[in-house]
């Protein structure tokens, strides 16, 4: 049965737009993996943040049904959420199925619906995906009832 994969992208203003914090929530599903990920986040006037590497101190991060928090920091405050941008330096293969981004108070949700994998290795994916959405924003995903419900 194949899981599902969900960031939830907290983005949040502090310093009068200097300084925008960002908390990435990720659940990962049945392609888990020990890589390196990073992620940007783009508007929809082109506008976008830097990339961020998604690290934490859990040394079981991107495994099998583990649900990983990265707080991080951009010099970038974003009007709105338009797409984002996931890439990897490595060859161990990560699926992303699902991202959710939150701003604010508000989320949109990104579908990898060609199930296109994470990977320098061409055989395994990518090594970069964008997800793009014309959907508004909806209700957020919180920590405390991720989905697992395949796509």
């Amino acid at each position: 049965m194949f899981k599902l994969l969900v960031i939830l992208l907290t983005i949040s203003s502090v310093a009068a737009g200097v300084i925008s914090q960002y908390t990435i929530q990720t659940f990962t599903g049945s392609d888990g993996s020990d890589g390196k990920f990073f992620a940007s986040v783009e508007s929809a006037d082109g506008s976008k943040t830097q990339f961020i590497e998604l690290v934490n101190n859990n040394l079981d991060a991107f495994d099998i049904g583990v649900m990983d928090i990265f707080d991080v920091e951009s010099s970038v405050s974003l009007k709105d959420v338009k797409c984002i941008v996931i890439k990897t330096t490595t060859d161990d293969r990560w699926l992303v199925d699902k991202v959710t981004v939150a701003y604010k108070v508000q989320a949109i949700t990104f579908v990898n619906s060609d199930r296109v994998g994470l990977s320098t290795d061409s055989a395994e994916g990518k090594t970069e995906l964008k997800l793009c959405s014309d959907e508004k924003f909806t209700t957020p995903i919180t920590a405390s009832s991720p989905s697992t419900s395949a796509c």
